[in-house]
């Protein structure tokens, strides 16, 4: 047995230099690779969190803009509409004014052709009835009486019947 007790002595005295030399070449260093390895990976996490936030802010103030800028579309259209309306209606106000003033320069220009195929009509009458005065009476007037039969016919004819 005391055999196996060196032997198992002695493998634990192996065994505890082998770990002491493990632990001083190759435990310190894979443990810094390891460490340095998982400061990598936390950094690299940070870092994708860090930029996952940048990106969600500018995607949050493009949105803003779009928004702003949809708003400020609605709005330059929905001016523009009421300029369009407002011309819409000037042009309409402005050719309804011009066919009223149509309208009443024609209604004063029949009134005043009227007017002055009345006074033909009452001369043309009036000579004609000096004509057949004349005829009737088979004496001629001169001028002064004859001016003086037109204008008293112009005027009983006037007053009565051509007043219409």
């Amino acid at each position: 047995m005391e055999g196996n007790l060196f032997t198992i002595f002695a493998t634990l005295v192996n065994f505890v230099i082998l770990l002491l030399f493990l632990k001083h070449f190759l435990f310190d260093k894979v443990n810094k690779i390891i460490d340095d390895r998982n400061s990598e990976v936390a950094d690299t996490v940070h870092y994708a969190e860090n930029r996952a936030l940048e990106a969600e802010k500018l995607k949050e103030s493009y949105e803003k803009q779009i928004a702003s800028l949809e708003n400020k579309g609605r709005e330059f259209v929905r001016e523009a509409k009421l300029k369009a309306d407002a011309q819409a209606k000037d042009i309409l106000q402005e050719a309804e004014n011009k066919t009223a003033m149509l309208l009443k320069q024609t209604e004063d220009e029949i009134e005043r052709l009227k007017k002055k195929s009345l006074q033909e009509m009452k001369q043309e009458i009036g000579a004609l009835a000096i004509f057949a005065a004349e005829k009737i009476l088979e004496k001629e007037l001169d001028h002064q009486e004859h001016q003086a039969v037109i204008g008293k016919i112009i005027d009983e004819a006037g007053n009565s019947k051509w007043q219409n």
